[in-house]
């Protein structure tokens, strides 16, 4: 939800250069850690540096073209052999660079069509399977629909079965939870957990929150007696957004700092619980790119202490952008690179949830200008929900996921949540409280889509 402004997107580096006005140019031609509109980045002396296109792209041959292949553009391993380690662009193979054992000669003839072996059918992800939409949601929908003629009306009618997650955002909403697993009998219900202690400490547009500790917990235990009354069904669970990013980036916030060690234990107990049951597949969420990217060592180390917190508790992965409008390509990037830095303390075999619901249009440049995260204007919806969507060029990555209901408003400008971030110009006015539906908003969402909705 929270969107960081270009001052604190790279905090650590400070040394100007001809590749950048901020940032060192690399000085190797190394591992690419984060992908943005400045370019490649990379880490030299425990500093961000920019990767030199001339330098790299120019001086660094490529070993399997002697193979008849071209060198992967990313550092997606799919198979390996004497030959080194290949990955798939475009559908067809290439080798992945520095992965080569020596001279290059071919020992293995390669299938011309690879996307065959690539297994779509992960049973551990529960997205690979019909995803409940609940039916506030296509009520809310409904409510436009009705005020809708022609062709956007046609285009609301398209999205008004695309399944959204369900928000367990105050204190009895874990009574609600057992009927929504009746009605979704053999399809998978996400669900958002969203009620932990000073929740949201760094804004006012959805803070709140249980009352304490013990409060959290009972509500947790709830929840989880609830999926446990359903064991046949297939429940993902995303854990407290925002809540790592808070972690990690607001602690001058006196609010953010005071429940930093609560947030840590809440997680964890919610984890340790929810995710010791065979029927759930929990993520924890790690905000987005532009958020976290820089912070990826401080956050996988604090993912590393929650899981060690939790030893009942089963972390399928992490879902990003929940809320925000990154563009999926630069969420995928921070996934990489979020992957590698779990994988240094430990932590493997991850995978990732990234919320399209509202990214369709790539709004990254001017939100950099503006901080805005509120409602902003123009935006449109991505990526329909879907299991493994990508198999071949983002193996990480678990599904498309419409993690924020769009058309739900993010907060507004008056009233006793004011947030001052949904007064800004680019934020579009008229909307209700954080949760709210915000029929305006819909509307943009739908002309925007990107993919296009067919009418």
């Amino acid at each position: 939800m929270k969107f960081l402004t270009i001052a604190s997107l790279f905090i650590a580096g400070t040394l100007a250069s001809q590749c950048h006005p901020n940032y060192p140019c690399c000085q190797n031609c190394g591992e690419v850690f984060y992908t943005d509109s400045d370019g490649q980045w990379g880490i030299e002396n425990n500093d961000w540096c920019l990767i030199q296109p001339s330098k790299c792209n120019s001086n660094q041959s490529c070993k399997f073209n002697a193979l008849g292949y071209s060198c992967c553009s990313h550092c997606n391993s799919v198979y390996s052999d004497n030959d080194g380690q290949w990955g798939i662009e475009n559908g067809n193979w290439c080798g992945l660079k520095d992965s080569g054992f020596g001279n290059v000669t071919p020992t293995t003839t390669r299938n011309s069509n690879p996307t065959t072996s690539v297994n779509t059918n992960d049973p551990d992800n529960f997205f690979n399977n019909r995803i409940y939409c609940n039916d506030d949601r296509k009520k809310r929908v409904q409510s436009s629909i009705n005020q809708l003629s022609g062709e956007l009306r046609a285009k609301a009618e398209k999205i008004k079965d695309v399944p959204t997650a369900l928000w367990l955002s105050w204190d009895r909403a874990p009574e609600s939870v057992s009927g929504h697993l009746s009605q979704a009998g053999d399809q998978t219900a996400v669900f958002i957990l969203y009620w932990i202690p000073t929740r949201d400490c760094n804004s006012y547009a959805s803070q709140g929150g249980a009352q304490d500790m013990n409060r959290y917990q009972q509500y947790v235990q709830r929840i989880y007696n609830a999926f446990r009354s359903y064991p046949n069904s297939k429940i993902v669970v995303v854990i407290e957004p925002d809540t790592l990013g808070n972690m990690v980036t607001s602690q001058s916030n006196q609010h953010c700092r005071d429940v930093h060690d609560l947030h840590k234990q809440a997680i964890a107990y919610a984890l340790n619980t929810l995710g010791s049951l065979n029927n759930v597949r929990a993520y924890i969420d790690a905000a987005h790119g532009r958020w976290l990217g820089p912070h990826t060592d401080e956050v996988a180390k604090i993912i590393k202490d929650i899981v060690s917190m939790a030893p009942q508790g089963k972390l399928r992965g992490l879902s990003t952008n929940v809320s925000n409008y990154q563009s999926t390509r630069d969420e995928y990037a921070y996934h990489q690179k979020l992957n590698s830095a779990l994988e240094n303390v430990g932590i493997r075999n991850m995978k990732f949830i990234v919320d399209t619901a509202r990214n369709g249009v790539d709004v990254a440049e001017s939100l950099v200008r503006t901080g805005t995260w509120c409602n902003v204007i123009g935006t449109g919806f991505g990526e329909r929900p879907k299991g493994t969507p990508d198999p071949v060029n983002m193996p990480l990555l678990d599904a498309y996921m419409w993690l924020k209901p769009g058309g739900d408003s993010d907060g507004s400008s008056s009233g006793p949540y004011a947030d001052p971030n949904c007064a800004h110009s680019d934020s579009l006015p008229g909307a209700g409280n954080a949760g709210d539906w915000f029929h305006e908003y819909f509307v943009q969402l739908i002309k925007n889509a990107n993919p296009p909705i067919q009418a």
